[in-house]
């Protein structure tokens, strides 16, 4: 790049990081320099007279470390990128930015922060993963010879969402089916103050047509929840002075358990020791799928053993803070290692599992993942996680596999999102919102 670069008419200046080149192609690429116009200079010679050569460049091409680059920069650079960082030159960095892991996106120091980053034959996981997503800028794939059949012999470590996969889960509705035909969902949600996470999470199951939608919640907001969204039967739940439910409330819940074919849990739940009992009472009886969102999470962060006593597939929605109390760690631990964490969390206790975020993952318990690159900012209020979950707990009542519903549900969430952003910004969008652009997405998937 360098005597190609000076062919054109630029002054090229190559900074060596490592002394000279160690591998053969390197070496007769290095040689070739030589009777040109480029110069050379070691930085581990010289590395006082390295921030004025870039404080005064109008480009620096970042090829320091490539994609296999693991761990962090050593000390010795730490110099040399806090230069490159305070300069005012584009950066542009080959591959991947130096210091950023490729396959985690993941960062353990110090890295480059470019303005552009050139792929060579296809995107890299830092590319699409947050944080190293932010470091690359904008993102070129350019050819270098490598066939694409040679690409695809490589094992897929992940892919990214796009509409063919949420077209799969809507299907023609036959002429002589009927509610039974589309599923009958369990919706465990809400509680005193969290009513609308009830609301969200059954209008959001119904819109993406569920048969048959039964909301169980606390009959002190049944008033409240019913008077937003009249299409669910509900089941009232009356609890004992000691916190434990009714013999009643509980053998009507269970009857609509075995009916069911999935049950959601955990939208505004609550975390009292009665929803402990009912989160345990649940997932030791329901042979069906189950979805398990927010407060249903945060009482397995608690009681992670509850978790093996499922009997039937189970999808959990965490987010970043959620992730963190279940893995025993911080949220900028999670963020660092999100594909890791998420692909052996969901491995470990064979679960679907959807780590949300800017570039939400969903992991199967054998490690297919996929990356959704749909969604914004506006996303970010109370309530978004309810209809997601509610979209995913429906689609996985219908009969769809748990990986499929889970990311085709990121990938229809984040564009009705992206379609609210665009028609009442940003700042104004609601989740209730987001519910009311899910028809608009289904007319253009069933075209």
């Amino acid at each position: 790049a360098a005597r190609h670069l000076a062919e054109l008419g630029a002054k090229v200046i190559v900074v060596l990081t490592e002394g000279q080149p160690g591998t053969e192609i390197a070496r007769e690429m290095f040689e070739k320099l030589s009777g040109t116009t480029v110069k050379t200079v070691d930085y581990l010679e010289t590395p006082e007279i390295i921030a004025p050569m870039l404080s005064s460049a109008d480009f620096i091409v970042d090829a320091i470390y490539g994609i296999g680059f693991h761990g962090s920069v050593p000390e010795y650079l730490h110099p040399l990128f806090i230069v490159v960082k305070s300069c005012t030159a584009t950066v542009i960095s080959l591959d991947i930015p130096s210091g950023v892991i490729c396959d985690t996106g993941g960062i353990e120091g110090k890295c480059i922060r470019a303005n552009y980053t050139v792929s060579f034959t296809t995107l890299k996981n830092a590319h699409l993963l947050q944080p190293g997503k932010t470091y690359c800028g904008q993102v070129a794939v350019v050819p270098v010879g490598i066939t694409a059949a040679l690409v695809n012999r490589q094992p897929t470590t992940l892919e990214v969402t796009e509409q063919n996969v949420a077209r799969t889960m809507v299907k023609p509705r036959k002429p002589e089916s009927n509610k039974g035909s589309y599923g009958r969902l369990l919706c465990v949600c809400g509680s005193a103050g969290m009513a609308g996470a009830a609301v969200l999470s059954a209008k959001a199951a119904i819109r993406c047509g569920t048969g048959l939608v039964n909301v169980a919640l606390p009959s002190t907001i049944y008033p409240i929840v019913a008077s937003q969204v009249v299409e669910p039967v509900y089941t009232l739940l009356n609890h004992l002075p000691n916190g434990a439910l009714s013999g009643e409330s509980e053998r009507n819940l269970l009857a609509f358990l075995s009916r069911s074919t999935a049950c959601l849990i955990g939208c505004g739940l609550g975390k009292s020791a009665a929803s402990v009992a009912l989160v345990t009472k649940l997932l030791a009886t329901a042979k069906c799928p189950l979805v398990i969102d927010a407060d249903g999470i945060n009482i397995l962060a608690e009681h992670i053993d509850i978790l093996k006593t499922a009997k039937g597939p189970v999808v959990m929605t965490p987010h970043p803070g959620e992730m963190a109390r279940l893995l025993k760690t911080n949220v900028a631990d999670v963020q660092a290692h999100r594909l890791e964490y998420a692909r052996s969390f969901a491995a470990e206790h064979h679960v679907t599992l959807v780590l949300k975020g800017a570039g939400t993952i969903a992991v199967s318990p054998e490690g297919k993942a996929f990356l959704n690159i749909t969604g914004n900012p506006g996303m970010a209020k109370a309530g978004s996680g309810d209809v997601l979950a509610g979209m995913i707990a429906s689609f996985v009542a219908q009969g769809v596999q748990p990986l499929t519903a889970a990311a085709g549900c990121v990938y229809l969430h984040g564009m009705a999102g992206d379609r609210c952003a665009q028609r009442l910004s940003k700042c104004a969008m609601l989740p209730s919102d987001m519910i009311e652009k899910l028809p608009e997405l289904f007319l253009e998937i069933e075209r």
